[in-house]
């Protein structure tokens, strides 16, 4: 009797699972590759800290590396060590947020802590400011994007 219901349920059931379509490669692939939001978060935040380090350390090769592609091919290392060079003396970096504009932007909220040098008096000072800087995500990894 058991065997009997079972074949009735399956001959109910199979019809309307032939109707399911199957899900195609590319879309098990795209659910399983998609990084959840604290993945993103934590690659973001890696690059940002990746990115102030060198600039710290003014290792502008590789904070030049970390630019978009799109900036790199139209400025070379000579002029972006240009801009970044101008005698800054950036002590410290801190990650403090980010805004996720949409799936490929976002903006990276900086503490930074930095070195003022009193052109008056020859003192300095330690000082801090919050800057807001902007990300984009393109070919599986997040880019600092330049603003002119």
């Amino acid at each position: 009797m058991f065997l009997l219901s079972f074949l009735g349920v399956m001959l109910v059931a199979y019809p309307a699972m032939a109707e399911t379509p199957a899900a195609s490669a590319e879309t098990v692939q795209a659910a399983q590759a998609a990084p959840t939001p604290e993945a993103r978060q934590a690659a973001l935040k890696q690059r940002a800290t990746a990115w102030w380090d060198a600039l710290i350390r003014k290792d502008f090769s590789t904070a030049y590396s970390l630019t978009s592609p799109g900036y790199r091919k139209l400025y070379s290392l000579d002029a972006f060590k240009g801009k970044f060079n101008k005698g800054s003396d950036w002590r410290r970096a801190e990650v403090l947020n980010i805004d996720f504009k949409n799936e490929d932007s976002a903006m990276v909220g900086i503490q930074m802590y930095f070195v003022y040098h009193q052109p008056q008096t020859g003192k300095t000072l330690d000082m801090q400011n919050y800057i807001q800087e902007p990300w984009i995500f393109m070919d599986g990894q997040w880019w600092y994007l330049v603003k002119d």
